[in-house]
């Protein structure tokens, strides 16, 4: 009798809580060095991980005391996002109001940077409202671009192979995490 094994999923922690929450920190605080001039910082999360980062992240600008700052979620469907249409709702789920990107700094926030897709889509859905100034955030960048995009604000970058796959955990259950799986 014949039976085919697959070879096991090897996992290593990238990121553990305690690192997770020092990136969280000095991305907060790079941000707010970079803007300090800004009159308003919109933190726009892709929706999932993107958006539990981009929760921290903004309550870490009220905890160093940031200028006025608000968030919003960009939903869309990240394997295919030019098939469905992509939407803004605010923290609560209602309609964002695109004239509160007029004349904002606008931070575009994922949990990881594969090939750029994603964050090249999100970016392009915030330009129409007139931001003055946009940039990326991730916390994890895998260095592996399809499209010309690059993050601005990175916790962890790394180079990993095609095959490899980074997954982020930040909603539980357990402790946050950062894990590249062969």
């Amino acid at each position: 009798m014949s039976t085919s094994s697959t070879p096991p999923v090897s996992e290593a922690v990238i990121l553990d809580a305690e690192r997770i929450q020092r990136c969280i920190q000095r991305i907060a605080r790079q941000i707010l060095e970079d803007h300090h001039e800004a009159k308003r910082i919109v933190v726009a999360a892709i929706d999932g991980q993107g958006k539990v980062l981009a929760n921290r992240i903004a309550s870490e600008l009220s905890a160093i005391q940031a200028p006025e700052h608000r968030m919003c979620i960009i939903q869309m469907d990240k394997d295919a996002p030019l098939d469905h249409p992509l939407s803004m709702v605010d923290e609560n789920g209602g309609a964002f109001d695109t004239d509160g990107l007029r004349d904002a700094v606008v931070i575009v926030v994922d949990d990881v940077l594969n090939s750029g897709r994603t964050l090249l889509h999100g970016v392009a859905h915030i330009l129409p409202g007139r931001p003055r100034h946009v940039s990326t955030c991730v916390l994890v960048d895998r260095i592996h671009r399809r499209f010309p995009v690059r993050a601005d604000y990175v916790g962890q970058s790394l180079s990993t192979n095609l095959k490899s796959h980074i997954a982020v955990q930040l909603s539980g259950p357990g402790p946050d995490v950062a894990l590249l799986k062969d």
